[in-house]
């Protein structure tokens, strides 16, 4: 039986920003990389691959072009890091009960009693080491606080685990001062008077070593001993929100791309998680015919408020190329596809967006200056979910409309007067059964229309008492 009390573990992922990427651009793989960062006014280098020979963090980019001319170098895309970063923090969190996110890349876990969960060291970190994607090579390490823990992990091979001794001072002993997190002031103090290693400082008396640090010393001698009792915060998992889309058949075209985009999104805004918010971050992602992943995320610029919002700014984006001048659509036939949307906000100070489709029937004595009630959230019908509070009339209330119907497909709708409106493509199609156990069961086949104007439409067929009719959101 594991008889520690406390075991921390260390999760980390070196180079995150330069793996990150060659998970995107796979063609790069093998090739010198940079990944640069706007700094002062200039672009520097924030990580490199092993192939880009001299080039270090914090170059600016002519001097790593001057070391290695034939790097490929890539703008940082933090909001795609971010959510590389998400990613682990979820699967670790799916491994161990309390993860703490430090920087990026870097995890700290509470294995207290977790290799007895697994049966054995071994497997408690093959488990853990399994919860990403084996290209980005993450490495663990485990020892008694996470400062031990940091440095075992970075001593680890890669995709493999290590763990401090119980002698932990003598197992640090050999490692360099400037893996302490100190600033390059101090760190070149240390190294001025003599220090070279932890074992240097940990042979100093903490009182004498404050001539150096001052109100750093007694932490830092703690840690050249292989003390860190400093507590895991566990970090919050954020927030997203998932729809996924098999097609009937391998998808190879913009305009079925598009469809599937366009359907995912408006599956996705039905739901009430969105209710009130807005959208800040989504991301694609679909099976290739031939085995591979399509991935593609954006963080919107201006948050969506609703599914018209972000299909339009998801499709654009898709349309542009990217710093390597490569196209963003999928290259190969698609199996399914999938929308992630997360970076959830408050849709506050755009109470104009309630109104941007007036509602029909309203009385004129309260249009625009009446309050909304909740009646039914969550409801599948949507006139049941808000009403006007001094009428009760529904924001979503029905209105009959005229279809022309090819099949059971719309091809033409009129919904008043005008000379009606033809049918572009169905971007969306789902039935309503609910209310069965009542004497009034409701029955529903909803279509969301594409019109030739380019505007959109959501009607249905009441497939009980018949008819057509006009639904909104």
């Amino acid at each position: 039986m594991c008889t520690d009390v406390r075991v921390i573990g260390c999760f980390l992922v070196t180079h995150l920003p330069v793996k990150a990427e060659l998970l995107r651009h796979p063609q790069l793989n093998g090739h010198p990389v940079i990944v640069t960062i706007p700094s002062r006014g200039r672009q520097v280098v924030l990580d490199a691959s092993s192939e880009a020979k001299g080039v270090l963090e914090g170059q600016t980019v002519s001097e790593a072009l001057s070391q290695c001319s034939r790097a490929v170098t890539l703008p940082a895309d933090p909001p795609y890091f971010s959510e590389i970063n998400d990613t682990l923090l979820a699967g670790l969190y799916d491994s161990v009960p309390h993860v703490e996110a430090a920087e990026l890349g870097v995890f700290y876990l509470d294995l207290a009693g977790m290799a007895d969960m697994y049966g054995g060291m071994e497997w408690m970190a093959d488990a853990i080491l399994s919860v990403c994607d084996g290209r980005l090579a993450p490495r663990l390490g485990i020892g008694a606080g996470k400062f031990p823990a940091r440095c075992a992990a970075a001593r680890a091979d890669a995709s493999g685990w290590l763990r401090v001794s119980d002698d932990a001072p003598a197992w640090l002993a050999s490692l360099p001062v400037s893996w302490l997190p100190l600033d390059s002031d101090s760190t070149t103090r240390l190294s001025g008077f003599g220090f070279r290693t932890l074992g240097d400082v940990a042979a100093l008396p903490a009182p004498s070593l404050s001539e150096f640090l001052g109100p750093d010393a007694m932490r830092v001698w703690k840690l050249a001993n292989g003390i860190d009792p400093e507590p895991i915060v566990p970090t919050i998992l954020p927030e997203t929100l998932t729809e996924r889309l098999e097609f009937p058949f391998p998808v190879d075209t913009v305009s079925g791309t598009e469809a599937g985009v366009s359907a995912l999104t408006e599956r996705l805004w039905r739901s009430a998680v969105l209710r009130g918010r807005r959208v800040g971050h989504a991301a694609l992602e679909g099976d290739l015919i031939s085995g591979g992943v399509w991935r593609f995320d954006r963080a919107l610029r201006e948050p969506a408020t609703s599914a018209e919002t972000l299909t339009r700014t998801l499709l654009a984006a898709l349309g542009s190329r990217d710093a390597l001048g490569t196209g963003r659509w999928p290259d190969e036939a698609l199996v399914d596809l999938s929308l992630t949307l997360s970076d959830f906000s408050p849709e506050t100070g755009r109470q104009s967006t309630l109104w941007s489709r007036p509602p029909r029937r309203v009385p004129p004595e309260i249009a625009g200056v009446d309050r909304l009630v909740r009646m039914i959230p969550g409801s599948p019908l949507p006139e049941r979910r808000w009403a006007f509070a001094s009428s009760l009339v529904p924001l979503s209330r029905p209105s009959p409309v005229k279809v022309s119907l090819s099949g059971d497909t719309p091809q033409r709708v009129w919904a008043g007067p005008a000379s009606g409106h033809a049918v572009d493509r169905v971007v969306d199609l789902w039935e309503v059964d609910t209310e069965w156990w009542t004497s009034d069961p409701v029955r529903r086949r909803y279509w969301r229309l594409a019109l030739s104007d380019g505007g959109l439409i959501t009607v249905y067929h009441d497939l009980i008492a018949g008819g057509w009719f006009r639904q909104g959101y």
